[in-house]
């Protein structure tokens, strides 16, 4: 933390971001198949015990959280949703034999469950008060090339993992889980590159269409990402990409393929890249004073005229394996926006595109 403020543009204002991931995907559906696989809580697992998909009464509530707390010139604090707008569709896959992956998209998630159409409402409502933005996260949180290939090749763990419609392993609670199959942009060959052009251009597609949006803003699931698919994010309309200071590209370890990034750094194609420097994720155990702990990587920001991007994941604000813990979680994000308002009673909350724009005029 002492020195992730030090490079990158200035601004002038106090400027808070809440980025958080893994909107629209799957992970365990139920807790039937989450306890099958986690019969203890483990801290390193924290994500896995909380996370499934959105429902209404989730998003209902984190909504409600927003809009019950006014900041400067009376604006909601407001978050950018990283989405995968697609899962994979178990049913035609396995008629395939596992020949060929085919997907559903959140549209036809949305059919599937009774709370579909009030799911969507909610989305396209919170759009238009732009309480959220809607960034690309990966057509789907999923290494497909991967996945189908140890699925061909009759691979034990993953053939598991999709009788129970699940593939994010941990060896933590799958033994002799070498891989979790969710770093959707990670390589073993420059030959998937050309997947992943189109992983990239459907993805994105599927998000316009379904909420009659521009998509603007990209983040890598995981991180693993080949800087090389960056002309294609370019080609589909993206402006803004989140990226770690140190990236490392897959298949090229060596220290001198890395490559160091900063806030407002502009990529040879265009792209202006956002770097979070700041962690909120109340769900995990790891963190005894979550608040105070955001609170001082905030302050460091500050500090340095850096804007606050903070990271906080789906995990923390989805009830559905645990809805106490999801209420204890909006409690302290409550608590945490409401400290910083008094603190500093000048700060503006943006979306990463909002400050994508700032950081390329300036």
């Amino acid at each position: 933390m002492k020195y992730r403020n030090l490079l990158g543009k200035k601004t002038k204002t106090k400027i808070i971001v809440f980025e958080s991931d893994d909107w629209g995907s799957f992970r365990f559906k139920n807790k039937y198949i989450r306890d099958k696989f986690i019969k203890n809580f483990n801290p390193h697992l924290w994500m896995h015990n909380y996370d499934t998909f959105e429902s209404a009464n989730d998003l209902q509530n984190l909504f409600d959280t927003l809009k019950a707390i006014k900041g400067k010139d009376d604006k909601n604090p407001k978050f950018t949703f990283l989405m995968n707008p697609s899962n994979p569709d178990f049913k035609k896959i396995k008629e395939s034999n596992f020949q060929n992956f085919y997907n559903e998209t959140f549209l036809e998630t949305l059919d599937n469950r009774n709370d579909g159409k009030e799911i969507f409402d909610l989305y396209n409502t919170a759009l238009e008060n732009k309480m959220i933005e809607i960034g690309f996260h990966g057509r789907e949180h999923l290494n497909v090339n991967q996945w189908m290939n140890d699925l061909k090749n009759n691979d034990k763990i993953a053939h598991l993992g999709f009788e129970n419609k699940v593939w994010g392993f941990s060896g933590l609670f799958v033994p002799n889980a070498m891989k979790s199959y969710r770093s959707t942009f990670d390589i073993n060959s420059y030959h998937e590159i050309k997947k992943l052009k189109n992983n990239i251009a459907e993805g994105i597609s599927i998000i316009n269409k379904t909420f009659n949006q521009k998509t603007t803003y990209f983040l890598p699931p995981d991180g693993p990402y080949h800087l090389s698919l960056n002309s294609e994010l370019v080609h589909n309309g993206i402006d803004y990409i989140g990226l770690s200071k140190l990236h490392n590209n897959p298949l090229e370890p060596q220290w001198y393929h890395k490559k160091l990034f900063w806030i407002g750094k502009t990529t040879k194609e265009g792209l202006t890249v956002i770097t979070r420097n700041v962690i909120f994720e109340p769900s995990s155990p790891r963190h005894n004073d979550p608040i105070n702990f955001a609170l001082k990587q905030i302050t460091d920001a500050f500090k340095h005229n850096k804007p606050a991007v903070i990271s906080s994941h789906r995990a923390n604000f989805v009830g559905s394996l645990n809805s106490q813990q999801r209420d204890i979680s909006l409690k302290l994000l409550s608590d945490l926006i409401c400290k910083i308002i008094k603190i500093w009673p000048e700060v503006e909350f943006m979306t990463s595109s909002e400050l994508g724009v700032l950081l390329k005029n300036s």
